[in-house]
């Protein structure tokens, strides 16, 4: 989202009648978050 700040979703697309989607709101907490799990995910992968 920019500027310190990043949502979190989650869902499952594959529900019938309808997917079902929650969205959290926008903060600086899931922002540190993703950017934790990409440090991870590097460090993991390269």
């Amino acid at each position: 989202m920019g500027h310190g700040v990043a949502a979190y979703a989650a869902g499952n697309f594959y529900s019938a009648p309808a997917p079902t989607v929650t969205l959290r709101r926008p903060s600086r907490f899931w922002h540190w978050g993703r950017i934790g799990f990409e440090q991870w995910w590097l460090r993991r992968w390269f």
